[in-house]
This record gives structure tokens, C-alpha cells and sequence, in this order.
């Protein structure tokens, strides 16, 4: 426990770091360039270049003791901070500056992540991974919960490079941490690694995914997910509550924080439920996800003469909501991986998972940017959300289906 505490807390500080950023940087590119499909523009160029490396970043990675690689990077992070914070009071808010500070803290945000999950296996024993696990899960949610209210309300009083310089000491402070890790390899250095090309890692896990049917539809199914619906953040809800409502940007960040709170809901929900099978309600809950934002949308469309901080208020009630439900799929889709995909490439798999669906979220929300200038970021939102539930409806037909059977039987019995 020593040693895995180092990480955890070095974790905290710098997903609370690494939270912050993605409320605020939106907001501040909102207000640079006044337009949401710039907006989305600006983001998508700045998340390709992390997501395209990724498969190699992956191969780098496993070369170097990981420790390094986590110190390594989290260090680089905060020295570009501190470049970053500095150029914009000297009032240097050149848009290539911005673009070039969002790219590699992408890049190097993503090789944080990438070492971080390997040292954490390396750091804890495999009869305890599941115990770590949970702690970690609940850790990381605590740690995003007040991010989003500090980024934006130091952001409105302060300006966007007093959220920058700290979020450079926090990445500071992370590093530190690191370093008090001792590491013992658990398997003797990197001469074991197996002996494979990063074309042949990439065909296997390509193979696996191709020829496992039940693999291959959850796979799908994520991308056509992040695709209409991760832009959420970047997009949909400054476009709603912002540019539509025009709500204060300080206040903003409690979209986030009533997220953050479902999330926790769900997850002692899930703690003391653990005998309810959520992988055969799937199909019902990604639905009920869709729905509420559904609901969301719909909200901003009708309540629209009304205060804006009623509809913010039912905004942030949805949010709970939203929160809460996107656990309990995540959750149950997560451990079918695990438990369906052989240990010896599971590493594989889910770093392919990782790039693809990072490599579509860009692509989403330059679509949904694009889209919201149009037509709304609230008429958006419920199309994408529809969209998704005609997905989830095919992709499930066969269940839903039965399931559907199954009542109408049961129906019949009761009425005679």
C-alpha cells in the first residue's frame, strides 16, 4: 500500500489538473473566436495528432520503465503550463500558440494515462488488482468532483492563465510524488516481452476483435457513442447554457460537478447491488442514457422564455441523472471486456479500443459543431441522442426483441 499510495495521490493532483482544462479551454475558445463550429474546429485539430500516436506511444512506452515515462511526463505538462501561463500574460493569445499548447498537452496527457495504467499493475499484486481498482475508480471520481466549479469560477474572476499557472503547480506537485515510488519490477525489466512487430500487435488485436461477434457490437456500438455523443463538453452543453442562456461562466462548471455526482450515486449504488446482473439491462440502460439527454435538449428547446436559471437548475437535475446511468453502462461493458477478452492481449485490445474511440470523438465534434451553428446545439443534441437510440434499437434487435415476446406472453396469461 506504500507505494501504490504515491500513485494515487500523484493521480488525484493530476486528474484534477487534467479536469479542469477540458471546461475551461472551450470556454475561453469560445470567447476568442465566437463561433461553436470554430469552437469544434480548434478541438478537433488539436486531438488528432494525440490520438494518431497512440498505437506507437504504446509500443514506445513499453521500452522504458514506466515510473520514468509517468515522472517524464507529467513534468513535461507542467513545464508547458508554466510556458503557457506566461505568454498569455504578456498577453500573448496567438491562436497557433493555443493550438500548439492543446496538442501537446494531448500528446503527453495520453502517455500520462498509457504508463500510469501499466505502473499501477506493475505497483499492485494481481490478488488485489480488483480491490486497487475500486479505490482507484472512487479516488479519480473525487478528485474531478470540485475541478470543473474551481476552473471555471478562478477562469471568471482571474482569466484563463490564472487556471493555467495552476494547473502547473499541480502537475508540479505530481511529479514530485512520483518520485518517492520504489519500484520493483515484477517481471525482471522488459526481456520478456514478447518479440512482435507493431503491425503484428495491431493485426492480432484487429483479428480478435473481427472474428468475437459480441466483441465486435459493443466495439461498434462505442464508436457510434463517442461519435454523436462525447462532444457533450466541448460543445452541446456551452452551446446551450452559454451562448443560448447566456448563463455566467463561473457557474458553469456545476454541469460537471452534477455529473461527477451521479457518477459516485452509481457507484455506491453499484457497491451495494453487487448481485444485479447490469450487463443484461444494457440494452435498456444505453436507451435511458440517450433519453435523458433527449430530455435535456428538449428542455432548452421549450423553456426558453422562461428564467435561465430555471432551465439550468433542470439542467443540472438531468445531469445527475445522466451521471448516474452512464456508470451503470459503463461499468457492466467494461467487465464484459475483461472477461471475454484473453488476459495475454488485453493490453492490445484496449489500447486499439482507446484509439478508435478517441480517433472518432474528433471526427463527432466537428460534425456536431458544425450541426449546432446550423440548427442549435439543443436541436443537436436530441438528433444525435435520437440517432443513437435507432443505433442501440439495431445493434439489440434480437434481445429487444424477445424481451418484447416475452411481455406480450406475459400479458396473455395474466388476462386469462
Amino acid at each position: 500500500m506504500s507505494k501504490i499510495k504515491y500513485l494515487f495521490i500523484s493521480r488525484c493532483l493530476s486528474e484534477f489538473a487534467g479536469a479542469i482544462l477540458p471546461v475551461v479551454f472551450p470556454l475561453f475558445i469560445l470567447k476568442t473566436t465566437h463561433s461553436l463550429s470554430l469552437s469544434g474546429l480548434f478541438f478537433t485539430i488539436t486531438m488528432l495528432p494525440s490520438v494518431l500516436l497512440t498505437p506507437a506511444m504504446g509500443v514506445w512506452i513499453e521500452k522504458y520503465e514506466k515510473k520514468k515515462v509517468t515522472f517524464f511526463s507529467v513534468l513535461t505538462l507542467a513545464i508547458l503550463c508554466s510556458i503557457e501561463s506566461m505568454l498569455l500574460k504578456f498577453g500573448r493569445y496567438d491562436f497557433i500558440y493555443l493550438v500548439c499548447f492543446a496538442i501537446l498537452v494531448a500528446i503527453f496527457s495520453m502517455m500520462l494515462d498509457l504508463s500510469s495504467k501499466v505502473l499501477f499493475t506493475e505497483l499492485v499484486d494481481e490478488s488485489e488488482l480488483e480491490k486497487y481498482n475500486g479505490i482507484k475508480s472512487i479516488l479519480d471520481n473525487l478528485s474531478v468532483f470540485g475541478a470543473p466549479m474551481l476552473g471555471t469560477l478562478v477562469y471568471g474572476v482571474f482569466g484563463f492563465s490564472s487556471v493555467i499557472l495552476i494547473l502547473a503547480i499541480l502537475y508540479v506537485l505530481a511529479a514530485v510524488v512520483i518520485a518517492f515510488i520504489l519500484l520493483e519490477s515484477k517481471n525482471g525489466g522488459n526481456d520478456q516481452i514478447v518479440e512482435e512487430s507493431f503491425v503484428q500487435k495491431f493485426r492480432i488485436g484487429l483479428h480478435f476483435i473481427r472474428t468475437e461477434k459480441a466483441i465486435l457490437k459493443y466495439f461498434l456500438l462505442i464508436m457510434a457513442l463517442n461519435f454523436f455523443v462525447a462532444s457533450s463538453e466541448e460543445v452541446t452543453n456551452p452551446g446551450i447554457a452559454i451562448q443560448k442562456y447566456h448563463l455566467p461562466t463561473s457557474i458553469f462548471g456545476l454541469v460537471s460537478i452534477a455529473f461527477s455526482i451521479g457518477v459516485i450515486l452509481s457507484g455506491i449504488f453499484i457497491a451495494k447491488n453487487s448481485k444485479i446482473e447490469f450487463k443484461k439491462h444494457i440494452s435498456k440502460l444505453f436507451v435511458l442514457n440517450s433519453l435523458v439527454m433527449v430530455l435535456i435538449g428538449f428542455s432548452s428547446v421549450f423553456l426558453i422564455s422562461f428564467n435561465a436559471f430555471v432551465f439550468f437548475g433542470l439542467m443540472l437535475f438531468f445531469e445527475v441523472l445522466l451521471g448516474f446511468i452512464t456508470i451503470l453502462v459503463n461499468v457492466p461493458m467494461t467487465s464484459f471486456f475483461q472477461s471475454q477478452v484473453p488476459l495475454n492481449i488485453q493490453s492490445r485490445f484496449f489500447a486499439l479500443l482507446s484509439f478508435s474511440a478517441n480517433l472518432i470523438v474528433p471526427l463527432g465534434i466537428l460534425y456536431t459543431g458544425f450541426l449546432a451553428s446550423a440548427i442549435g446545439a439543443d436541436v443537436t443534441y436530441i438528433i444525435n441522442n435520437i440517432l443513437v437510440i435507432v443505433i442501440v434499437c439495431f445493434a439489440f434487435w434480437k434481445e429487444i426483441g424477445r424481451g418484447f415476446r416475452a411481455f406480450l406472453l406475459k400479458k396473455w396469461k395474466m388476462s386469462k
